[in-house]
């Protein structure tokens, strides 16, 4: 684990420059993603405008949560050390920014979300390295010696397994994109690559929420995976169709 970057006098927490980073390479990669479709860097600006207002959504939600005991404290909203989110504000307000910005400048929704498919990959990735460096969302403990230094204590480093899986999924959505006709097919991709990195990654998790015996995260990443299978294969099915 590293939390911290040491660099001469400075000290830089490690998740939000994990972070910074994933979001950069997610945006440059919207941005080409635009240009090749001949829309420009108009899908990265929209991008950005919408990670932003999640973000404060998110924060400020957290916040709430816990309560403001004095106007002060929204200072932290541009607290890049603490990481607190409420998901679901985050999640809603910038799919709402995103689509309104989208509206207005006419972009097919086919497209834009074939844009935002590697933005969500950088995400994923950044995140899992960013748990990695904290110690969070660690695994099952483990025997084997080299597994065990990388979990920092004998627990299996599945966030680095996480990461690893990501990667590899945007090799395969690089290659495979190129091949489907269909607008949206490539954000149905990206999505069922995803899944399954949950599903495996889920199942050397440690403190995983179980129902009826099951990891309730491998049961949703489990839908998402046949749902996205069955979409692609619908959607790619009917442009095939005499």
């Amino acid at each position: 684990m590293l939390p911290a970057l040491s660099l001469g006098p400075f000290t830089l927490p490690t998740r939000p420059v994990l972070l910074l980073l994933g979001l950069w390479l997610g945006v440059s990669l919207v941005e080409r993603e635009g240009r090749r479709r001949g829309i420009g860097g108009v899908l990265a600006i929209d991008a950005l405008w919408g990670l932003t207002a999640g973000y404060i959504a998110g924060r400020m939600g957290a916040l709430l949560l816990y309560g403001l005991s004095s106007p002060w404290d929204l200072l932290s909203l541009i607290r890049p050390v603490d990481p607190t989110l409420a998901p679901i504000p985050a999640l809603l307000v910038a799919a709402g920014v995103i689509a309104w910005r989208w509206h207005r400048h006419r972009i097919p929704w086919g497209v834009g979300l074939d844009a935002m498919a590697p933005l969500l990959l950088g995400i994923a990735l950044a995140w899992a390295l960013g748990d990695w460096a904290e110690g969070r969302r660690y695994g099952e403990p483990t025997s084997i010696p080299f597994l065990a230094m990388l979990g920092g204590g004998e627990r299996h480093p599945v966030q680095l397994y996480e990461a690893g899986l990501v990667v590899l999924g945007f090799a395969v959505w690089y290659r495979i994109r190129k091949h489907l006709q269909v607008p949206g097919s490539s954000f149905v991709l990206a999505l069922v690559l995803y899944s399954a990195t949950r599903l495996t990654t889920e199942g050397f998790r440690a403190e995983s929420p179980t129902w009826m015996g099951f990891r309730v995260p491998q049961l949703l990443a489990f839908a998402g995976l046949m749902l996205g299978l069955w979409g692609l294969a619908w959607m790619e099915g009917r442009s095939r169709d005499p």
